[in-house]
């Protein structure tokens, strides 16, 4: 019988970090994982909780690699819910380790840098997976299933869109601060006329028309890891636009911008004060490829899980990471490097395990003559 999986989940005790957990210890009862964090002490109340030996606890620093490696020692995967910031520090100690590697996305900047690591983790017999949450990662899958209906392609148009059905009393983040605000005020990338583009901050709002229950949702263009990696996969395909927007509530934006301009500082809006609400909220990922008058769609629905404590955005980041990194821990991938999801992630299995755990999937497409097909 061979040794049960084992996992080590940085930044366990996060927002995402937690639903990795509790998603891998649902999924299969072999699973073992050690929630590491920064904050020991949150990490072993959280992992008290379980009330099982599958799961222990342990005080981890992202910045202290040598350190690092020697806590993922001996584990099958590192799945690492930290900021984009700490993935070279945490890949570095997942060589050091021999552990395989998996993230949830760089920024597009560090996702580039993180791509020239590929010859070591080939010559150490690892793989690293970069950006496999939901945007990034579901998002690659599903761009690469629809791209592979056409011969040549004109635009990925990538869209986030949810709707939060409890009342947010002030000002308060939906998810990281950071990352929100990394993304509100850096410069987004995008790939147009084949060569990659900087944008405006903000800039690019479009009103999308996501359908019932999410309904109209402004969504901007902001910076995201799938532009760093996409127009490489479709390079074949000669595609010529590639961008990513996301909703936000644009009073939001405004108010946002007017603390950044104020002063206020990443420690001032990581002290605000979290929603206390049990989450109820719904949201949907959009790809949409285009070719000459032909478009294919694909939506991924998701709903947030009162028993698990988890946002919408939770579930749809969380459980892709988990579930691809128990297929890296079983050895079914075998490609060794550094990889994109789209590279290397077995995207029907991916979407099955996620229709399994309550997520929708669905396709269409728009053809001049034959007309909308039935949808799948």
């Amino acid at each position: 019988m061979q040794p049960s999986p084992s996992f080590v989940v940085l930044g366990g005790a996060g927002a995402i970090g937690r639903i990795v957990v509790r998603d891998l210890f649902e999924s299969n009862r072999r699973n073992r994982a050690v929630v590491a964090d920064y904050d020991g002490d949150a990490a072993a109340e959280y992992a008290r909780t379980y009330r099982t030996a599958r799961l222990s606890a342990v005080s981890a620093d992202a910045r202290n690699i040598a350190a690092l490696s020697r806590i993922l020692r001996g584990n099958s995967v590192v799945i690492n819910c930290t900021r984009h910031q700490f993935n070279l520090n945490v890949m570095e100690a997942a060589l050091q380790a021999r552990v395989h590697y998996l993230d949830l996305g760089g920024l597009f900047v560090w996702t580039r840098r993180q791509l020239r690591l590929h010859q070591r983790f080939v010559d150490a017999g690892l793989t690293a997976i970069l950006g496999m949450g939901c945007a990034p990662g579901l998002t690659n899958l599903m761009t690469s299933q629809l791209a592979s209906r056409f011969d040549r392609i004109d635009s990925v148009r990538i869209r986030v869109g949810g709707i939060d059905f409890n009342p947010q009393p002030g000002f308060t983040f939906p998810y990281s601060a950071q990352t929100i605000v990394e993304e509100l005020t850096l410069e987004p990338w995008k790939w147009s006329g084949g060569k990659f583009v900087k944008a405006r901050p903000r800039t690019g709002w479009e009103l999308v028309a996501f359908g019932p229950p999410v309904g109209d949702v402004w969504c901007v263009m902001t910076r995201h890891s799938e532009i760093a990696t996409l127009p490489v996969h479709l390079r074949s395909q000669k595609v010529r636009l590639v961008d990513f927007k996301v909703g936000f509530d644009r009073p939001f934006v405004k108010e946002l911008m007017r603390r950044v301009r104020a002063g206020q500082t990443m420690r001032d809006f990581e002290a605000l004060p979290a929603s206390r609400s049990t989450p109820n909220d719904y949201e949907i990922t959009r790809v949409t490829v285009t070719s000459g008058r032909r478009a294919a769609v694909m939506d991924c629905h998701a709903q947030s899980r009162s028993d698990w404590h988890a946002s919408a955005g939770d579930i749809d980041t969380a459980c892709p990471a988990s579930i691809v990194a128990q297929i890296m821990a079983s050895g079914a991938i075998a490609e060794r490097g550094v990889f994109a999801p789209e590279d290397i992630v077995p995207a029907r299995f991916l979407f099955d395990q996620l229709t399994a755990r309550g997520m929708r999937l669905i396709c269409s497409e728009t053809d001049p003559v034959k007309g909308r097909s039935t949808r799948s």
